[in-house]
């Protein structure tokens, strides 16, 4: 019969009576919990297992991978925040629209034309999919709703911005954290 040696006082116990915790043996289940509460078991609990699959996780991303999760935080800030609104391009209300059935993030300068322009709240309002998909952005009604806005200055403003810009990692992490929470204080504001 074989036998186990228990990780706290070291005596041998017979497999078939060991306790088996995270890969260790022991005699009885209060040398399991005294272990368990120890700095080198508290490493070993679930939450801290989570903890570091998570933080190996993060560690593994690409910078494109946290440009898409920013993206994806931005979009969805724009949506809450223009709630309620009309689309900026055609006018339609979100309960008149039949493509799709609610609105987009729409840029104005589209983020392959201007990359630099991607997380500026004021080159991006909620657009029908209709205008955002298929009328690819409806430009023109776009930049005439934006003059109505904003003044014809600000949007020569807009169109005539042009310069190089690369998103680091930690500037990404942060667009994400502030449109997140932005987000959730305009949904809570916000409630319909």
């Amino acid at each position: 019969m074989r036998t186990r040696r228990c990780y706290l006082c070291k005596k041998k116990v017979p497999e078939a009576d060991a306790v088996i915790g995270q890969l260790k043996a022991f005699c009885c289940m209060e040398h399991l919990l005294e272990w368990t509460k120890s700095e080198k078991g508290k490493q070993f609990t679930k939450k801290a297992i989570r903890k570091e699959v998570k933080e190996r996780k993060e560690k593994l991303k690409t910078r494109s991978e946290f440009m898409r999760e920013a993206q994806i935080a931005f979009n969805a800030y724009i949506r809450v925040r223009d709630r309620g609104k009309n689309c900026v391009s055609c006018g339609a209300s979100e309960g008149l629209l039949r493509h799709g059935g609610n609105f987009d993030a729409g840029h104005y300068r589209s983020v392959g034309s201007a990359s630099h322009l991607r997380f500026n709240i004021f080159n991006c309002h909620a657009q029908c999919k209709k205008c955002n998909n298929y009328l690819s952005g409806n430009a023109i009604v776009y930049r005439n709703a934006l003059c109505k806005r904003y003044g014809p200055e600000f949007v020569e403003l807009l169109d005539n911005r042009n310069e190089i810009r690369r998103f680091d990692i930690p500037y990404l992490k942060r667009i994400k954290s502030i449109f997140s929470k932005k987000k959730r204080v305009y949904e809570r504001l916000f409630r319909n």
